[in-house]
C-alpha cells in the first residue's frame, strides 16, 4: 500500500529541526493524516513524514538513521498497528547502534495483537537505544488496550531510559479514535488536549536546536 505523497515530509533546505515519523494504524492513515499530521505541520515542524503500518521496519529505521548521522534529533510515534511497528523499527535501531530520542506508542495492544504481522510481538518492552518513551492508552478501548492492566505498561531494557505509561481513565471518555483525534477543537477530549497533545509538543520542543 502506498501513501499519497502529502504524507512524505518536504523540509526546507538547511532545516535542522527533529526528523518525525508518524505511522498510522490498520485502515487509519487518512485519519492521522487529517489530525496528528496536519497538526504537527502546523506548528511548524517541516520533518513529518506519514508513513503506513504496511511498510517494513527497515523504511523506517533507513529514514531515522540518515536525520541522526546529520545530526538531527529524531521522534518516532505510532498509533494502533503503528505503535507495534515504531517498537519494532527502534529495535532495528538498537542493532544499528543508532539512537531514539522519543518513541512515543499510542493505542498499542488489545485486540490489536491479533493482527497476523504482530503476532508474538512485544510492543510493552522498549530497547535500550530509546532516550525516551510515552506510551498511552485508554481504559475500556478494547482495541488498543489489554484487558489485564499490567499488560498495558511499558518497561524499559536499560536504566537510562525514561518510561511514562499515561492511561486515560473510562470517565475521560477516550476512544480508539479520539486518542489522535486534533480537529476540530471542541471536540478533542480534555484530557487528550493535556495529556498527549500539550505533552507532545513540549517534548518536540525540546528536540529542536537551541538557537
Amino acid at each position: 500500500m502506498r501513501s499519497p505523497a502529502t504524507w512524505r515530509a518536504t523540509p526546507s533546505a538547511g532545516y535542522n529541526g527533529p526528523r518525525i515519523v508518524l505511522v498510522h494504524g490498520l485502515a487509519a492513515g487518512r485519519h492521522m493524516e487529517r489530525h496528528l499530521l496536519a497538526w504537527l505541520r502546523e506548528l511548524g515542524y517541516e520533518d513529518v513524514t506519514l508513513y503506513s503500518n504496511y511498510l517494513p521496519t527497515v523504511v523506517l529505521a533507513r529514514d531515522v538513521r540518515s536525520a541522526v548521522e546529520a545530526g538531527r534529533a529524531t521522534a518516532l510515534i505510532g498509533y494502533s498497528q503503528g505503535g507495534f511497528q515504531v517498537v519494532k523499527a527502534a529495535r532495528r535501531l538498537a542493532r544499528q547502534d543508532i539512537a531514539v530520542d522519543l518513541l512515543v506508542t499510542l493505542a498499542a495492544g488489545g485486540a490489536g495483537r491479533f493482527y497476523f504481522p504482530q503476532l508474538g510481538a512485544d510492543p510493552r518492552h522498549i530497547p535500550p537505544n530509546v532516550r525516551r518513551c510515552l506510551n498511552y492508552y485508554a481504559e475500556g478501548d478494547w482495541l488498543g488496550t489489554d484487558v489485564i492492566s499490567r499488560a498495558n505498561l511499558a518497561v524499559a531494557d536499560a536504566r537510562d531510559t525514561h518510561v511514562e505509561n499515561i492511561a486515560y481513565p473510562r470517565d475521560a471518555r477516550v476512544d480508539h479514535v479520539g486518542i489522535v483525534r486534533c480537529y476540530p477543537p471542541e471536540l478533542v477530549p480534555p484530557a487528550v488536549r493535556v495529556l498527549f497533545l500539550e505533552r507532545l509538543q513540549r517534548e518536540l520542543e525540546s528536540l529542536r536546536p537551541s538557537p
